[in-house]
């Protein structure tokens, strides 16, 4: 179970990837490249927590939840704060709303093809 989030991390890190830049213009834009890795960094916390409860049952610590929800914020201001972030790159708000739809499909048990994760 484990080893497939870690796999769906790595999905939602491309995914972001994807949302936030749009084409390979902005690969060398040191805020875009902040944000795409606050939003991986934000799914990965988010998906352990979702791991560790599903292998234990234990439920989840709000306390931790927030603690992946203010790191991304944290680290999105600081990225928005470089002065290189162009008009045309989502907002931090838009890419950890994303960040956490892919964490809600992920952790539904299917991908977001719609097949189930095996």
């Amino acid at each position: 179970m484990v080893h497939r989030l870690r796999l769906a991390a790595a999905a939602v890190s491309a995914f972001a990837l994807l949302a936030v830049t749009g084409s390979p213009a902005f690969a060398t834009n040191k805020c875009a490249s902040a944000k795409i890795k606050a939003a991986g960094k934000k799914a990965a916390c988010k998906l352990s927590l979702r791991g560790k409860n599903a292998s234990s049952g234990d439920p989840i610590d709000p306390a931790k939840e927030t603690k992946c929800e203010d790191k991304f914020t944290k680290a999105c201001n600081k990225a928005k704060s470089a002065g290189d972030c162009s008009a045309q790159l989502q907002s931090c708000t838009a890419i950890e709303t994303e960040a956490d739809t892919c964490v809600a499909t992920l952790s539904s048990g299917s991908s977001p093809s719609g097949a189930f994760l095996e």
